[in-house]
């Protein structure tokens, strides 16, 4: 008898378990979609209005952030990893290695520099 009311009692905290992942896989989708409308949101930016692809509309989005980034401690360079963490507030979905390619393009536009190995200052504009 203590063998059977054991087996029911582990069936139920199985079945509660099951109910709380699907829970959670229901509260991940929300949060995901709720995040695709904050970047639908942030894309509708004036910055943004002619942007046309999905793409350009991100990379646009991670460059203000990064400049505006560099823009707030002039006195100070600033890490990839601190810009990155930055850069993630304008797209969630972000990679590093994305975020990087970012960053070279970007220097090669002349916007911002290097100036140690992973930091980072934006060019003053004359």
């Amino acid at each position: 008898m203590a063998e059977t009311s054991s087996h029911y009692y582990e069936r139920r905290l199985i079945r509660e378990i099951e109910e709380v992942d699907l829970r959670i896989k229901e509260l991940t989708d929300e949060r995901a979609a709720l995040q695709r409308q904050l970047m639908k949101a942030r894309w509708e930016n004036d910055s943004l209005k002619d942007v046309s692809r999905k793409n350009s509309g991100n990379r646009v989005m991670i460059e203000t952030r990064v400049i505006d980034a560099l823009e707030k401690t002039r006195s100070k360079p600033y890490s990839s990893s601190e810009l990155y963490q930055e850069a993630l507030k304008a797209n969630f979905e972000l990679k590093e290695n994305t975020f990087r390619t970012y960053l070279h393009r970007m220097k090669e536009k002349g916007i911002i520099e290097s100036v140690g190995r992973g930091l980072w200052r934006k060019i003053p504009q004359n």
